[in-house]
């Protein structure tokens, strides 16, 4: 009985010639080939990011002057915003758009969409504030 118990214990101490079972304890799943993969972020080049931080920043400027109109009683001329929002609605609205312009927009794998987006901001947001700009608004920086 102790011959086999050493017999035993010799084997189970190395599985095989190598000694190391590298599945040991696993069970049969780790043999499943893994299909589903994350996605890979898009490779952005100095284009992309000059687009991403222009556009950002118009976002940021809309939104301080926005702060200063609505302060003064300015009616917003965003139909998304409507026409005399809160202040905490036009802070949640156009940070979630700058959170999204900064982050989300860049996991576009097309580079044509993504730049055409950043592309789009920059011009809308330069009518923005330029609009901003003529009706006198400054760049109010109280939240």
């Amino acid at each position: 009985m102790i011959g086999g118990l050493l017999v035993l214990s010799l084997f189970s101490a190395g599985a095989g010639p190598s000694g190391i079972d590298p599945y040991h304890n696993q069970g049969p799943l780790v043999f499943l080939v893994k299909d589903i993969h994350k996605p890979v972020r898009a490779r952005l080049h100095w284009p992309d990011r000059v687009l991403q931080v222009s556009s950002s920043l118009m976002i940021l400027a809309d939104w301080l002057t926005t702060i200063d109109g609505r302060r003064k009683g300015y009616p917003e001329s965003n139909p998304i915003l409507g026409t005399y929002p809160s202040l905490g609605r036009v802070n949640v609205m156009i940070g979630s758009g700058l959170a999204a312009n900064a982050f989300l927009v860049p996991r576009i794998k097309d580079k044509e969409l993504r730049r055409g987006i950043w592309a789009a901001m920059v011009l809308l947001e330069a009518k923005a504030l330029h609009g901003n700009r003529n009706a006198g608004l400054k760049m109010n920086f109280r939240f």
